[in-house]
């Protein structure tokens, strides 16, 4: 690295941690002020909040990330031009992709950590900290939120289950009924009171079970006392896994749940965005550096507040990209993938279309 790649990185690092900073500010006030009512409300404690907080700062920097990259980027490149550091360095021969080389460089290395982040340490500590939210701030107990009412599932190719109460703590369903669906009819059907997961044999126990046949001559009802779901595709962790929120998951883990929710016929396209979304996000940091440091190396009258704006427009621009891509795939109007890359593919595009453009 020379001593103008170093000069460049200092220079970018530097405007990076003190908009890092910046931005944790404002996100922790803005969401202490939303929230303090509840705080207070529930008497929670000094130490609670603080750890709540300490435990939101990873995801609060992978988030904001993007805007901060792209703010350091302007006004590194931005100051830059002003100081006529850029016009000097091409006239030593340099070129502007020279220049612009080590920031493109850095960048992919953070786009690189921020996903390594969001996979190792944002989902546990989205977990903590929405456990001291639950359970210490708002003092609620955990049998809430380990009961889940009216669940449907499809087990199989032809068989669907629905269950009106399931409470993972206990693993016991209540008021469960199994339908066999074959031309769009039913022909056959359980209804169980209660369905208990028995770990020892990793399958259902059902109980006080009313079995319907609807044959072409009419129904034929029996009771059971107890009855073994032996070829259920469904168990425990899958309807555990539901009360889990994407950002709480890595990428394996989300993509074990996808799989799963596929595998018994679910429709999975929201988690699929989400998963697709883990891989595009950590990206956009690259990408926006990209579009946002050529437009910022030419020298213009304007001082630092036009850069902020231009950062902040860009910014709100790119994520009105990504939410639409979001919820169109979320709709099922765009494919899964496309959805989550939306933003970075058009950002890219016309990342590349600048720099070809931009004076060498």
């Amino acid at each position: 690295m020379t001593l103008l790649d170093r000069y460049i990185v200092r220079k970018f690092l530097g405007i990076l941690f003190y908009a890092n900073f910046a931005f944790i500010a404002i996100f922790v006030v803005v969401d202490l002020i939303e929230h303090l009512d509840k705080i207070l409300a529930n008497h929670g404690t000094f130490h609670d909040v603080v750890l709540y907080y300490v435990y939101y700062l990873p995801y609060i920097v992978v988030l904001t990330l993007p805007v901060n990259m792209l703010l350091s980027s302007l006004f590194t490149m931005g100051m830059m031009a002003q100081a006529n550091e850029i016009i000097a360095c091409q006239s030593a021969g340099i070129s502007l992709y020279r220049l612009l080389t080590p920031l493109l460089a850095l960048a992919l290395l953070i786009s690189i950590a921020s996903g390594v982040a969001a996979e190792t340490v944002v989902p546990s500590a989205n977990r903590a900290r929405l456990d001291i939210w639950r359970y210490k701030i708002k003092k609620e107990t955990r049998r809430i939120h380990s009961a889940r009412t009216e669940l449907a599932l499809q087990d199989g190719e032809n068989r669907q289950v629905f269950i009106q109460l399931y409470n993972s703590e206990k693993k016991i369903a209540n008021r469960v009924s199994i339908l066999w669906i074959e031309s769009n009819r039913v022909v056959r059907r359980w209804d169980a009171q209660i369905m208990e997961w028995k770990e020892d044999r990793g399958q259902w126990l059902l109980r006080m079970v009313t079995i319907r046949q609807f044959l072409p001559e009419g129904e034929l009802v029996q009771q059971r006392d107890s009855l073994w779901y032996t070829d259920s595709h469904i168990v425990h962790e899958d309807l555990v896994d539901l009360e889990i929120k994407p950002e709480e998951m890595n990428y394996a883990e989300l993509k074990r749940f996808v799989d799963k929710m596929l595998a018994l016929g679910a429709d999975a396209r929201r988690w699929l965005v989400d998963l697709y979304f883990k891989i595009s996000y950590p990206f956009a940091n690259f990408i926006i550096v990209l579009f946002g440091a050529p437009l910022a190396s030419r020298k213009r009258r304007s001082g630092p507040a036009f850069g902020f704006a231009m950062a902040l427009l860009i910014s709100f621009i790119y994520f009105i990209f990504l939410r639409t891509g979001q919820v169109l795939g979320h709709k099922g109007d765009l494919e899964p993938w496309l959805a989550a890359w939306i933003g970075n593919l058009v950002f890219g595009f016309a990342g590349l279309v600048t720099l070809l453009k931009v004076r060498k």
